[in-house]
């Protein structure tokens, strides 16, 4: 069995096309190629705390996966589908659905959103603000954001990262600017209040 740490999971993304791997996926489950049961949720107590465990196969892989993902870590396991032998560990540390997640985001956008975008809205200031507009930069021309956070020290850093990666970002602490100047909005917190 295989083992491959972050380092090398990192190291190895570059030579893969991930928006038409995750792309390929989207079609497989929606033709009903796909088998993807429901995701198991393992709720701790003492200390607080969550695992979800997502798991599944293309018909006519080779393959299955089982990933444990707790929301700051996580893991892949592969196994075979002939065998059940499990075939590769990828000790990813949750690397791997930050960009699948992020993906997800720019797939939609490039079928969903509308052709002529002026400005791009971000809400939230975490990975996944970051890692959305870099998988949306192939999708759209578009390299103005406006970015909503409630943190000003948080909202100034992701700021900083995404001009570094060649956006013009203005922020705003009033979400209503977002949705009054923006075409495509992109929701990235986990906030459970406005």
């Amino acid at each position: 069995m295989k083992i491959l740490r972050l380092e090398q999971v990192k190291a190895a993304l570059p030579d893969v096309d991930l928006m038409a791997e995750i792309e390929h996926g989207f079609v497989a489950y929606s033709e009903g190629n796909a088998v993807v049961p429901p995701v198991g949720e393992l709720i701790l107590q003492n200390p607080p705390g969550d695992v979800h465990i997502k798991y599944g196969y293309l018909q006519g892989d080779d393959y299955y996966v089982i990933s444990g993902l707790p929301s700051s870590n996580g893991m892949m396991l592969m196994f075979s589908q002939q065998t059940g032998e499990p075939v590769a560990a990828l000790l990813d540390e949750g690397c791997l659905t930050d960009i699948r997640t992020a993906i997800a985001g720019a797939i939609a956008a490039k079928y969903l959103a509308p052709s002529k975008v002026d400005c791009i809205g971000i809400v939230g200031t975490g990975t996944q603000a970051r890692l959305q507009l870099e998988y949306l930069a192939p999708v759209t021309k578009c390299r103005d954001v406006l970015l909503w956070g409630r943190d000003e020290a948080k909202f100034e850093a992701c700021a900083r990262d995404m001009h570094i990666s060649g956006f013009n970002v203005s922020t705003t602490t009033e979400v209503v600017d977002v949705m009054q100047r923006c075409k495509l909005i992109v929701t990235t917190t986990p906030a459970e209040a406005p």
